[in-house]
């Protein structure tokens, strides 16, 4: 059976790099967690296989954060990744509901909205850094290489895309980046262009049609020569639990925990993957002890 994989390599001779990532199961998990419509779906499973691709360069405990600030009615999407391949997310709202487009895609755009992308990089030493730049279509796959090349100067080709079927079950979804490399040539650049517009088929269609990752990739990458570095699996995961979300308690205060005492109990739910804590009366009286 096919499993969520990130593959890392180089092509053109080692003139460029590459990323490919399925993530079908992932996004299938965070849209049972959520609930989301198919357009939520598609956006946040865009922004999570983007922050795997992203996050594959990164060391250690590093990780990344993406947010799409956006006016649309999805009004903000959330992902955040690590170089383990593990992926969570959320989206504000995630039952908006809005019609196709003409060419019977879902509208991830007009979901997202026009506003900003803001990527931030929490480092080893514990430093955060965040760079924002203007969305320039809120179809992410755009907006990313948009913020690579602003914001780090890095030219790149990348496609995102997530299959819903009409059960809303995630039939495929997936990503590529490709970079030049210094000594990328002219021709290069024009070969790579060349074959990804040729791709008769969205990467998600490839990924649900594909056996595995390695017939993916020969279909995305044609003629070109290509060579496989690196595996990594991918998974939803996320880092909270009961103990993290009482130190949250703790920091309302003993009135704030007091009201709770009063119901005699309290639930907290974790925005990234929607797992509900439940906290007993005996509980928030010792919470109450640490405030």
């Amino acid at each position: 059976m096919q499993h969520d994989e990130l593959l890392i390599g180089t092509m053109l001779e080692g003139r460029a790099r590459w990323v490919a990532v399925r993530t079908t199961d992932t996004v299938e998990e965070a849209r049972r967690r959520h609930g989301m419509s198919p357009v939520a779906t598609a956006a946040l499973g865009r922004l999570m296989t983007g922050t795997l691709i992203l996050a594959s360069s990164l060391k250690g405990d590093e990780s990344i954060t993406l947010r799409l600030l956006g006016d649309g009615p999805l009004k903000g999407v959330v992902a955040v990744g690590n170089a383990q391949g593990e992926v969570r997310g959320y989206v504000q709202e995630p039952l908006v509901d809005l019609p196709l487009k003409d060419s019977g895609k879902l509208d991830v755009g007009a979901a997202v909205g026009r506003g900003e992308l803001a990527v931030s990089r929490s480092l080893q030493n514990g430093e955060v850094y965040t760079g924002m730049v203007p969305m320039v279509s809120g179809e992410i796959a755009e907006d990313l290489v948009h913020y690579l090349l602003t914001s780090e100067q890095i030219s790149s080709a990348m496609l995102l895309g997530v299959l819903v079927e009409k059960d809303y079950h995630v039939a495929g979804a997936g990503g590529l980046l490709i970079q030049p490399l210094p000594g990328a040539t002219e021709e290069d650049i024009q070969a790579i262009e060349s074959q990804l517009g040729q791709l008769d088929t969205g990467i998600s269609e490839l990924v649900a049609q594909s056996q595995s990752m390695d017939e993916m990739l020969e279909r995305l990458m044609g003629q070109l020569a290509f060579h496989v570095l690196e595996r990594r699996e991918v998974e939803f995961s996320c880092t909270c639990t009961k103990d993290r979300l009482s130190d949250t308690l703790v920091s309302i205060g003993k009135e704030g925990i007091a009201d709770l005492i009063t119901d005699q109990k309290a639930e907290m739910v974790c925005h990234f993957c929607n797992e509900h804590y439940q906290f007993t009366l005996e509980e928030l009286q010792q919470i109450s002890g640490r405030c």
